[in-house]
């Protein structure tokens, strides 16, 4: 058991080092999204009298965002889907502080003690995981490689693994 919920842990933390790095990624596309329509949209840049020279670019201008803008929940996460996102991460801190908190407690307890807690815990587990599927659609490589490098230095320095 004492493996399992080491095994646990580390995933835990792979998990909420990601949601951290995706969160803050998916935030910076959004903004990034909502900065660029507001600059095109019709009081900032489109706004200017240099457009009624160029009614044909403007109206390609305006209808390219205006598209852009109806398919943004497809192609850019919502404000809806971040909050989502911020649940699971705090959800994978509170999660890895009761699992740190079971392993520092592993060898106080019997075997079936251990099992019996550990499996209470992992039933909190099931709605952020479904959060998760319904984010997710695939894996960002960049950022799994980060959270990876992440997680190993913190599992390394704060319990002495060589």
């Amino acid at each position: 058991m004492k493996t399992r919920i080491w095994n646990e842990l580390s995933q835990i933390k792979y998990n909420e080092n990601y949601c951290v790095l995706l969160l803050a990624y998916k935030k910076r596309w959004l903004n990034n999204f909502n900065i660029v329509a507001l600059i095109f949209s019709g009081a900032g840049v489109m706004g200017w009298g240099i457009w009624k020279e160029f009614p044909l670019v403007a109206c390609i201008i305006i209808g390219t965002v205006q598209l852009l803008k109806l398919i943004q929940p497809h192609i850019i996460p919502s404000e809806k889907k971040i909050e989502q996102l911020m649940k699971v991460t705090d959800f994978y801190f509170d999660y890895y502080n009761s699992l740190e908190q079971l392993w520092h407690k592993h060898p106080r307890l019997s075997e079936v003690e251990l099992e019996q807690e550990y499996y209470l815990l992992k039933k909190t587990e099931k709605e952020a995981n479904n959060i998760l599927k319904e984010i997710l659609k695939k894996v960002n490589k960049g950022i799994d490689k980060m959270a990876n490098e992440r997680t190993g230095i913190y599992l390394s320095t704060n319990f002495n693994l060589q």
